[in-house]
């Protein structure tokens, strides 16, 4: 009998990815990842909410309830208790690829003026070389690493480096490496248009110091690379305390402000304090590697360090992490 090339292909690319599970969470990918034409690479991945939990198994382990509300996202099994080995014990998670990630992935909650939670619908989670360190530099994320973006004690707007809000309608003439990123992003939650969509974002450091899974409130052994200056992108450096180039992860929300939630200016998260017009102010997020590692490393191969756009799920060889239905 003859085997189609194409489906033997695709049998030897999940034979090399070498997980026991890629058999039912990698698929053949009907569209091949493109260039980016600006030298970055770019992979993204659905992970939906799982559960939420008064819980940080990070700054507040083994005390369950000891924290404010938090968004869980992708790995259902995440509470106080959580650890590197149990994170890994996961049967199904609402992520992409299901159980080849079962990293932890959690936010505080989301209020509209009337105290009712804000759902966050179908957000995507970003693992890119982003524009300051060269592409070629991208290692995969240790095993074990977590990592704290954000500060959930802010007394002032935090880096819009770092968190940001804007407006989807707002328009920007700055110079930057992607017009499709704009440089107009607020450290506050903005008054947005009703029927218009309020585009959240925090922006994980990159930069490892190459010793530490999570010291200093886990954020010590992370840093931020120096930027690059548009149009050339990699010219930026991580610092020589934190020299190794992990992929810049974030958390994308994409939310419409309707009569529902209530003007945009009014939400808070369950971090912030109570005083309207400082919505946003101590957002921030937490993140735990639970990827199954060789699919990992299948990215930052195939995807990142080429600089290809793999845009959703694509894994740059010619298959894909199954999708997850999404809300």
């Amino acid at each position: 009998m003859l085997i189609d090339f194409k489906t033997a292909l695709f049998a030897c690319l999940l034979l090399v990815i070498g997980s026991p599970a890629s058999a039912s969470n990698i698929i053949r990918a009907f569209e091949d990842a493109g260039v980016r034409e600006d030298g970055s690479g770019a992979f993204r991945t659905h992970c939906l909410e799982s559960h939420v939990r008064n819980d940080d198994p990070l700054l507040a382990p083994k005390r369950a309830g000891a924290s404010h509300r938090h968004v869980f996202f992708g790995n259902p099994t995440v509470d106080s208790t959580t650890n590197f080995k149990s994170l890994k014990k996961a049967l199904a998670t609402k992520c992409d690829g299901n159980v080849l990630n079962r990293s932890g992935y959690w936010v505080p909650a989301l209020y509209g003026n009337s105290g009712q939670r804000i759902k966050f619908v179908d957000p995507l989670f970003y693992y890119k070389t982003c524009y300051h360190v060269p592409a070629a530099s991208i290692v995969p994320p240790p095993v074990g690493l977590a990592i704290v973006a954000g500060n959930m004690h802010a007394q002032k707007p935090q880096n819009p480096n770092i968190i940001k809000f804007r407006c989807e309608s707002w328009t920007s003439d700055e110079t930057w490496f992607d017009p499709g990123d704009p440089l107009d992003h607020v450290s506050l939650l903005p008054d947005c248009d009703m029927v218009d969509i309020l585009e959240i974002r925090i922006v994980f450091p990159q930069c490892w110091d190459g010793k530490n899974l999570g010291s200093g409130g886990y954020q010590n052994h992370m840093a931020y690379p120096s930027r690059a200056t548009p149009p050339r992108v990699g010219t930026g450096r991580c610092p020589k305390s934190h020299p190794i180039a992990i992929p810049e992860i974030s958390y994308n929300f994409a939310i419409y402000v309707t009569e529902e939630t209530g003007p945009s200016k009014d939400w808070r998260f369950s971090s912030d304090p109570e005083r309207r017009g400082l919505g946003g102010l101590t957002l921030h997020a937490d993140w735990m590697n639970g990827w199954d590692q060789d699919v990992m490393e299948t990215i930052v191969k195939q995807c990142l360090r080429p600089a290809k756009e793999c845009m959703v799920g694509l894994l740059g060889n010619g298959t894909r992490l199954k999708p997850v239905e999404l809300d």
